[in-house]
């Protein structure tokens, strides 16, 4: 080999682990600031009543944190107890309607809620849910004009539960700690709030996963201003002593074991109080799909026992 020959192969040799070096580095830290812009944006849609919904709503509106106006439905209770319910990331307040449809026919009043920056309510940014505990401040205080009185026993609000699904069962749990006037959470594949909600990893594909949400939440801080709250780890145990219902698909993800692995995390730190439905077969928040029938007695037996 001459050395003209073996300074093109060293040269060559330096280019190729420049390529696998460079790229992959630049595309981790790439990747969670394109998610940053991503969890931020706002998602609005029209919500349209379905014509074949099962229950009559109220359109209704209340003014959550940041004095931002959300809107939802009201369906006032046949008794006198109520469940707020809350959607996933990209959604708006009709992915819930399976379990809507089964708590109405059950008698329970529903508030169907869009989330800030999400359906028909106002805001520009989204931010992983961080915000959003606000906001239901806003929609307890709206209930509280529907509330019982000496006068009134039905038909009105006395008992308030919540239920959310992924983004939606996260905002749940974390307003539950932080209000009492919510008496029993039913958390769907509720999401981590950052990077410190991971579990331990187990696998190297979840050990990179943490620096990776730790990106996104450096990033999504930046892009929005806000910092990332108490996570769910720090905060589910003063749910105690009311009830949670914690639901996850119990598929394990074969290279990184994910929700139900962070979901059991969750129900260890909440408590007695906590127990864990894992969905056979299931995938994130999938249960009404996966196994209606099911889904709709738990619920219900959960909700019922809770209300009494």
């Amino acid at each position: 080999m001459t050395r003209r020959d073996l300074k093109y192969w060293l040269r060559l040799l330096r280019f190729t682990v420049f390529v696998l070096v460079a790229f992959p580095a630049c595309a981790f830290v790439l990747l969670p600031l394109y998610l940053a812009f991503v969890y931020a944006a706002p998602v609005p849609s029209i919500v349209n009543r379905p014509a074949d919904l099962g229950f009559p709503v109220e359109d209704v509106e209340f003014i959550g944190g940041d004095d931002l106006t959300l809107r939802a439905w009201y369906t006032p209770p046949r008794g006198d107890a109520l469940i707020i319910l809350l959607h996933g990331y990209f959604s708006n307040r009709l992915q819930l309607r399976f379990q809507a449809e089964v708590l109405a026919s059950a008698g329970y009043g529903l508030l169907m809620v869009d989330e800030r920056a999400s359906g028909e309510s106002d805001g520009t940014q989204r931010a992983l849910g961080w915000p959003d505990v606000a906001d239901i401040r806003g929609a307890l205080d709206f209930l509280n004009s529907r509330r019982c009185d000496a006068s009134t026993t039905t038909g009105c609000v006395r008992w308030v539960g919540i239920a959310g699904c992924s983004i939606g069962g996260q905002i749940a749990l974390r307003a539950a700690a932080q209000y009492p006037d919510i008496q029993a959470v039913l958390a769907d594949g509720p999401s981590m709030v950052s990077a410190a909600d991971f579990p331990p990893p187990d696998t190297w594909f979840a050990a990179l996963m943490t620096p990776h949400q730790w990106l996104i939440d450096r990033f999504l801080e930046l892009r929005t201003g806000l910092s990332a709250p108490p996570t769910i780890m720090e905060t589910i145990h003063t749910i105690a002593p009311r009830p949670i219902l914690l639901i996850a698909g119990s598929t394990v993800d074969p290279i990184f074991s994910g929700e139900v692995v962070r979901i059991r995390q969750y129900q260890q730190a909440a408590g007695s109080n906590a127990q864990l439905w894992e969905v056979p077969g299931g995938r994130h928040c999938d249960g009404p799909a996966v196994a209606p029938a099911e889904y709709a007695r738990r619920m219900l037996d959960f909700f019922d026992a809770a209300s009494r």
